[in-house]
């Protein structure tokens, strides 16, 4: 097998382990009433706004890009791809909370805005497997959509389960 396939495949099953024990973490914790994230997301932008950073040092200093339009289009691809992604998870850790309680939740994001709703006006709690977060539809029309890496929802899905609600 070719070296390439077989450090993507290694690459991949580690990022899906790392993925599944971090959510497991976040599940168990214990936030009283708290959902937010954890510093996991916090390393994630620092080390995508490093890799942008390093894009963008690369741009600047090595002539061989400007020469290589392959090369200068990666480039700029990379500078682009990971500071977008670093501006996402840097917005997701210190933008992204809620509080909730046996009555209620509140939850704010900077993608959907500040929802506030009663437990008893929820209608529907699916899990969307590909997004790796929680559909919570409400009868005023609202979704909260709660990750999995968000510290705190395995309370909330306690809650849910007691409400009848099964994953």
């Amino acid at each position: 097998m070719d070296s390439g396939i077989s450090s993507g495949i290694v690459g991949g099953l580690i990022a899906v382990i790392i993925g599944l024990s971090i959510t497991k973490a976040a599940k168990r914790k214990t936030t009283n009433g708290e959902l937010k994230h954890g510093l996991f997301i916090f390393f994630l932008a620092l080390t995508c706004f490093i890799f942008s950073m390093f894009a963008a040092w690369a741009f600047f200093t090595v002539e061989d890009i400007h020469n290589d339009t392959s090369e200068f289009i990666s480039v700029l691809g990379l500078f682009f791809g990971f500071g977008l992604c670093a501006f996402a998870c840097f917005a997701e850790y210190f933008k992204v909370k809620g509080h909730f309680d046996s009555q209620r939740i509140e939850f704010h994001t900077p993608w959907t805005g500040t929802k506030d709703e009663n437990w008893d006006d929820l209608m529907s709690a699916k899990f969307n497997a590909s997004m790796y977060w929680y559909t919570l539809k409400f009868k005023s029309g609202n979704k909260v959509r709660l990750s999995a890496y968000l510290l705190g929802h395995g309370e909330v899905l306690e809650i849910l389960k007691g409400r009848g609600f099964d994953f």
